[in-house]
């Protein structure tokens, strides 16, 4: 219970980094709400009242508990040394770009290039295409499901990660299935043993994803938490996890194993559809919904969706997904076309479910707490809801095309939710959250508009190029040229991701071991990079008067420390008297003034700089 006469010292607008150089025994309170290994030693350049949506805790509560640990604190204990859950996302993150770059996006490019040339989607082997789609769904999906959940939802909960090491484990078995899965789907009719060798990494990936989702179980129970709508919607994202696995190592062994061609379009015919399902609509959709419910509010202040109704979209969700799979099955098993024709219905239910959950943000709007990310998530869902509309609309497109069934427009519906939805929200929780977990104010980083633009670009192109091969067989030799885009987009965003992550693991990029101690006001000769090491809000002070080069991270760790105020004010040609009252009056008040009143007189700093406009 906290004492009614603690004074009030924290801020809710104050930045984390901010706090914690004053205060560091608020760090023991931040880290009981979640942030422990999150931007190193001062923590995310993150405001508190950000800290409290995005970790689920009461703004109030949470300022009346640091204010009683400043004015109240314990014996100091031994700085906590960093474990493995800190920063257990990093070989995830960083192995998943390095398989979309390679087996996954790069090799399906390169696969749309053959397709180009030869006129035919049935031209490559379905056993390379199928290589590479296993690894877009296990390798780039998949580690970064596994690396974000490990990462976040201990955090979310305010628990421990289970068992942390054994993260590392499930690491290890899930790229090496991967790879040893990719290798001998890739060799299937070359040499001997390719299915053996495919079985045995399809074997791992069941071992990781069975001990992934058993420690994320664990780690919630171990919390106590209420188990929420969103929590339902991981759960289940789990389950199709370890399904998917078993399912997709028991098709790939018959499919590389069926005796002759007939046996093989059977199998695939038959039951790729379903995994796939099991997979997109699953794994990835549920798993995303249940992030976005929990995240979204915290991340961009929008509007959180009642648990009555997103308990509803839930049973939607899940009734949608069975029925579509069973619903197929049926209609392959039975020959019978009404199963078929009722698959349509299970779409609808599964809108319907997706609408009751995404119309309540209103992402047809600029994002309150719009950023370099912001972008990403609304176009993300945008893609969604073509996705979606697109299989509502397939029979009428059948009708008018004349077909009984159009692989290029399914393939083309397809394609809108693995990279228009599934793609775009990874590179957008990703960017909003590796600046964040490493200590670096995502507005120093770039807005990343280049990966949107071509990513978006080659989506489009490869959704309406597809179709068009319907119509025109001209559009085929430009059906490779969307898949290079979207690898050339995805690289750009890739390297700007590993170059944060391999910078400065767990610091700042303003924190430095050879800081001077913090003055009392902002004086001329001081440097450029201390004062914004100091003072991080002084950064929109310098971006007002025209520094613009301070959003690069690369200046503000090579010129900004040599370079004094004084200095860069005659270089930019600013008055730095001006300058200077900017900086202290817009900096250093708000740092001082955050203590009680009664305590500091901060009158003649305002006098000094109140004839200053």
């Amino acid at each position: 219970m906290i004492a009614d006469d603690v004074p009030r010292i924290a801020d809710a607008g104050q930045l984390i980094p901010d706090l914690l150089r004053e205060h560091p025994e608020a760090r023991r309170v931040l880290d009981r709400h979640g942030l422990h290994g999150c931007g190193g030693r001062l923590g995310p350049h993150e405001s508190l009242r950000f800290f409290a949506r995005a970790h689920g805790v009461d703004e109030a509560s949470l300022l009346r508990e640091i204010d009683e640990a400043i004015v109240r604190p314990r014996p100091s204990a031994p700085e906590a040394r960093a474990g493995v859950a800190d920063a257990i996302y990093r070989p995830f993150f960083l192995a998943a770009i390095a398989v979309v770059l390679t087996a996954g996006a790069t090799w399906g490019a390169w696969i749309l290039w053959n397709i180009g040339l030869t006129g035919s989607f049935l031209d490559p082997s379905i056993h390379r295409v199928n290589a590479h789609g296993e690894a877009q769904i296990y390798g780039w999906v998949g580690l970064f499901i596994m690396g974000f959940a490990y990462q976040a939802f201990p955090r979310m909960w305010q628990a421990n990660l289970a068992a942390p090491r054994l993260a590392l484990v499930a690491f290890g078995l899930m790229l090496g299935g991967i790879v040893l899965r990719t290798i001998g789907m890739g060799a299937s009719g070359i040499g001997a043993g390719a299915s053996e060798l495919a079985a045995l990494g399809g074997l791992l990936q069941i071992a990781s994803a069975g001990l992934f989702s058993a420690q994320i179980a664990a780690t919630f129970r171990g919390s106590g938490r209420r188990f929420e709508p969103y929590v339902a919607f991981v759960s289940a994202a789990l389950a199709c996890f370890v399904l998917s696995c078993v399912y997709s190592t028991w098709h790939t062994w018959n499919t590389m194993t069926a005796a002759g061609d007939s046996a093989l379009v059977e199998a695939v015919a038959t039951y790729q559809l379903p995994l796939r399902d099991l997979q997109v609509h699953g794994l990835a959709l549920f798993m995303i919904l249940g992030v976005s419910l929990r995240m979204l509010p915290g991340l961009f202040d929008v509007p959180s969706v009642g648990g009555r109704r997103a308990w509803w979209a839930f049973g939607l969700l899940v009734a949608g997904l069975v029925g579509e799979i069973a619903l197929f099955l049926a209609y392959r098993w039975s020959g019978n076309p009404l199963p078929a024709a009722l698959l349509t219905l299970a779409w609808l239910v599964m809108a319907v479910a997706i609408g009751m959950l995404a119309l309540p943000w209103r992402l047809w709007k600029p994002l309150p707490e719009s950023d370099r990310s912001g972008k990403y998530v609304r176009m993300a869902y945008l893609w969604l809801a073509v996705a979606m509309g697109m299989l509502l609309l397939m029979p009428l497109y059948h009708a008018a095309a004349g077909l009984r069934f159009s692989h290029a427009y399914f393939g083309a519906a397809r394609h809108a939710i693995t990279v228009g939805f599934v793609s775009l929200m990874i590179m957008g929780m990703a960017a909003k959250v590796v600046p964040t977990l490493n200590g670096i104010d995502p507005r120093s980083l770039g807005t990343l508009w280049g990966p949107f633009l071509l990513v978006n670009l080659g989506c489009t192109l490869r959704v309406t190029l597809q179709i068009l091969t319907d119509w025109a067989p001209g559009a085929y030799p430009l059906i490779g040229l969307s898949g290079t885009l979207e690898v050339i987009g995805l690289a750009w965003w890739g390297f700007g991701l590993v170059a944060i992550i391999l910078l400065a693991p767990g610091r700042s990029i303003d924190e430095r071991a050879d800081l001077p101690p913090r003055p009392d006001r902002i004086a001329g000769t001081h440097r450029v990079a201390d004062v914004l090491a100091w003072f991080p809000v002084a950064e929109g002070v310098f971006l007002d008067h025209g520094f613009l080069a301070l959003r690069n991270p690369a200046l503000r760790r090579t010129l900004a420390r040599r370079v004094t105020i004084e200095q860069a004010a005659r270089l930019r040609g600013v008055d730095a008297a001006a300058l200077l009252a900017a900086l202290n009056r817009r900096a250093v008040l708000p740092s001082l003034t955050v203590l009680d009143s009664s305590c500091l007189d901060t009158r003649p700093v305002e006098q000094e700089y109140a004839h200053v406009d």
